[in-house]
Order: C-alpha cells, then sequence, then structure tokens
C-alpha cells in the first residue's frame, strides 16, 4: 500500500477531520512510533508541535517541587494533544508519556500554520482539544471541593467506563490497566487510600477486579456516589 494510502487508513481514527484535512496532515507531517514508558516530551520543553494519537496510550502529568506526580489524563486513540503550547511562547506545562506502545502524527508548528490557512476546520479540532481539557480541569477542580476520595474515585471509573469501557456480561469491563499508585496519582491521594477505597467498592459489590482489570457491576450505585454532597 502507498505511503498515502497508508497514512489516510491510519488517520482514520480521527473522525472529525474530513478527507481534505487528513490529506493535508499526511502531506506535512510524519509518523513516529513509541513504546511503553518513552517520554514524547518533558514539562517546560519548548517544542511547538501537535500531536495526533493514531493508536495506543498516553499520560500527561506534571510534577510539584518535591517530585510528586499529577496525573492529568490518558488519551487513546484519535485524541489531539500538545495544543496548548502552541499559540503563545510558553512551553509546555505537562510531560507527555506512552503507557501502551504507542503511534503518533506529529505536525511541526510552521507546517501546522500553513495547514490552518488552508484548512480553517482543524483550527477548530484544535479549539475542541483545548475545550476538552478545559472540561477535565473543571471537573477535577469539582471533585476535589465537593467529593472525598470514594467519590473521585467513583468519577474516575464513570469516565475511565466511557473512554475505555467495553461492555461484557458482567458489566463494564475498563480496557486499561493501572496500578493503584497511578489511580491515586489521577486522583491526587495515596495509593493506600486508593486500595482501601477499590476494597470498599468491591465489598459493596459495585465493582470487581480480575485479572488486574475493573469490571463496573453496579453503574446505578456508582453514579449515586458522585452526586454533590
Amino acid at each position: 500500500m502507498e505511503p498515502t494510502k497508508n497514512c489516510l487508513k491510519d488517520l482514520s481514527v480521527f473522525s472529525l477531520l474530513n478527507g481534505d484535512e487528513i490529506q493535508s496532515i499526511c502531506k506535512n507531517g510524519y509518523l513516529k512510533e513509541y513504546r511503553r514508558g518513552e517520554i514524547i516530551f518533558f514539562e517546560n520543553d519548548s517544542e511547538k508541535k501537535l500531536y495526533l494519537l493514531v493508536d495506543g496510550q498516553v499520560k500527561l502529568s506534571m510534577l510539584s517541587s518535591e517530585g510528586r506526580e499529577k496525573v492529568m489524563t490518558i488519551l487513546q486513540g484519535g485524541d489531539i494533544f500538545g495544543e496548548i503550547s502552541l499559540f503563545d511562547h510558553d512551553p509546555h506545562p505537562l510531560t507527555a508519556e506512552v503507557l501502551e506502545k504507542a503511534r503518533l502524527m506529529i505536525l511541526d508548528w510552521n507546517d501546522l500554520e500553513e495547514i490552518i490557512m488552508k484548512q480553517p476546520r482543524l483550527a477548530l479540532k484544535i479549539i475542541e482539544a483545548l475545550s476538552k481539557k478545559t472540561r477535565l480541569l473543571t471537573s477535577q477542580v469539582r471533585d476535589l471541593v465537593f467529593h472525598d476520595a470514594k467519590g473521585r474515585l467513583a468519577n474516575l471509573l464513570i469516565r475511565f467506563a466511557n473512554d475505555f469501557g467495553q461492555k461484557v456480561e458482567e458489566g463494564t469491563m475498563i480496557e486499561i490497566i493501572l496500578t493503584h499508585q497511578e489511580i491515586a496519582n489521577l486522583l491526587g491521594v495515596s495509593r493506600v487510600t486508593v486500595t482501601k477505597t477499590l476494597n470498599k467498592l468491591i465489598d459493596e459489590e459495585i465493582i470487581k477486579i480480575k485479572e488486574r482489570k475493573i469490571y463496573i457491576l453496579d453503574d446505578e450505585k456508582l453514579n449515586e456516589l458522585v452526586k454533590d454532597i
């Protein structure tokens, strides 16, 4: 299969892009593969590029001055990132790390400007990506203000079920495997708190864990936990 057809097939995951926009991206961008654990860019790096995640999983996080990690979100195929630092002179506010072998389409800023001039709708896709992250940050602030650890975990599981969920006989299986420490970094709580809270949800038959994957058994009870206090 010729390179352009390969590229079009790869980028079909970006359902919001039309054929002309994908053609422009294929012409000006380049595909790159990353292994699990590789860093795509670090917090405070100043490279201005737009990243389109074709497949795999990427974690966006930040570090405190004491070296504590706060995970902001986990991206999957079809997500766009790197857009936060495109339109100003500030460096990346987050670190992007590969959680699961990933393929990315990468566009340099100079090429992206040219594409946007020819395909203005692409700018709307970037704005949509920014809006998605703004909503995520708003949700995280809401969790910190209104919810205890149990409510925060419930909200995270609901989000993961929507983004990574697969319907099975028992309920919804979350197709992503995270350690208790990684979940703690997402929630801003301790690993011990995550372990205790997961065990409570298991005892209440809201979830179960099998082969390290989380299954949601009772959607209604889980949603009850995220109601505002």
